[in-house]
């Protein structure tokens, strides 16, 4: 059998940004894994991102209460309102859904990585944009209309937060991709969406509290306790 090797994982701020994170603008339906670690009874799920050689396999969850043993699905919606509910049936198109798996036993890779908390190595190469306009031009290249990869964000202290884009080069020499990191920093908290629009020579960048207007280009902003992309000196 070979050895276990465990997922990164990110603790996102709420059972809001869990479902934005997983649930934002894909046709994949996610798998939420619901399981008891010490005296804290978690809500999370696996999803994968090439990086360097190979893939990079992230296991992103929240703690929940017990409420959440009595329901069947996590239902989430961004359009027009954000909102996220646990519930027992799919009945309503308005919400995508993601089947919630109460487990006695977790998956031993899960366990292991919310024990040891191994920090990410090696991690992408850090690099600073001017402003958050180019973190915005560069999300342009990474979206359609099916996917876009999350922004994430950090609050590193008082009036400063961390908003980062991880970009791929695929097959760079021998590697599979060549994450870099591209990140800036803000002294305003951001809204969960940040909306983007090149018109007329201008551009418009607006914080949001959904995905209502289908001209902008819209990026999933997405709050953790840790940044794990950058280096520990970041995070404080």
């Amino acid at each position: 059998m070979p050895k276990s090797r465990p997922p990164l994982a990110i603790e996102v701020l709420d059972l809001l940004n869990l479902a934005r994170l997983t649930m934002g603008m894909t046709e994949i339906q996610p798998l939420f894994w619901l399981f008891e670690h010490g005296d804290r009874l978690i809500l999370g799920s696996l999803l994968s991102i090439p990086y360097w050689r190979g893939g990079l396999p992230i296991f992103a969850y929240t703690r929940v209460s017990e409420e959440v043993r009595s329901a069947c699905y996590l239902a989430y919606t961004s359009i027009e309102r954000e909102e996220v509910f646990f519930t027992r049936s799919t009945d309503s198109s308005r919400y995508a859904y993601g089947p919630i798996i109460d487990v006695e036993n977790p998956p031993k890779p899960f366990i292991e990585a919310l024990s040891t908390r191994q920090p990410l190595k090696p991690k992408p190469i850090p690099t600073r944009a001017r402003s958050l306009s180019s973190l915005l031009r560069a999300l342009t290249t990474l979206s359609d209309e099916v996917a876009s990869p999350p922004i994430w964000h950090y609050e590193a202290g008082a009036r400063r937060h961390i908003l980062g884009l991880l970009t791929l080069l695929y097959d760079y020499y021998d590697a599979d991709a060549l994450p870099i990191f591209l990140y800036v920093e803000v002294e305003e908290r951001p809204g969960p969406f940040i909306r983007y629009l090149a018109l007329d020579g201008e551009e418009i960048i607006e914080y949001s509290s959904s995905m209502s207007t289908p001209k902008y280009l819209y990026g999933r902003v997405v709050t953790v306790k840790q940044m794990p992309f950058l280096k520990s000196s970041a995070n404080r």
